[in-house]
């Protein structure tokens, strides 16, 4: 499949999406977790770019590959929550772009060296991927961030 229609697909799943929930999570003073308004920082700010992204050079993307993505959090919401359909699609679209098309993290990330997930020199690294690679179906297997190596993690 080309990346255009791959980006086409995903703007027609996520055309229903109650986006503003999200976003509000951000200001939202009943969300205390900092890391739970990062998340919905990094997730708006990526279904903007979903809508905001023009391809000019399409290239092709494996069938194999989507359909594995899409099974693994299949996999995921199967065995933790079921019944949310909603959040299946939103996190199986928005991963869908981030690892094909955008070529970003699926977790938000920094430039400190500190954060668990950074930028730096041009790659990504994620200081918990060498953990956490080796789960079941773990996405870790999709994600362009870079293992730390165990120096980093000291």
């Amino acid at each position: 499949m080309k990346a255009s229609e791959l980006l086409r697909i995903i703007r027609k799943n996520l055309e229903s999406y109650p986006i503003d929930y999200l976003r509000n999570k951000v200001s939202d003073e009943r969300y205390k977790d900092p890391l739970t308004k990062k998340l919905a920082k990094y997730n708006t700010s990526t279904y903007d770019d979903i809508y905001e992204t023009v391809i000019l050079d399409d290239f092709e993307i494996k069938d194999e590959i989507i359909k594995s993505i899409r099974s693994d959090i299949g996999f995921y919401f199967d065995r933790y929550c079921p019944d949310d359909e909603q959040t299946k699609r939103f996190t199986e679209n928005i991963s869908l772009y981030l690892v094909l098309i955008a070529k970003k993290p699926l977790h938000p990330f920094s430039e400190d060296k500190n954060d668990e997930i950074y930028y730096f020199n041009g790659d990504y690294y994620c200081k918990g991927r060498m953990k956490y690679i080796h789960d079941e179906r773990s996405l870790c297997r999709y994600c362009i961030c870079k293992n730390m190596g165990f120096s980093g993690l000291f």
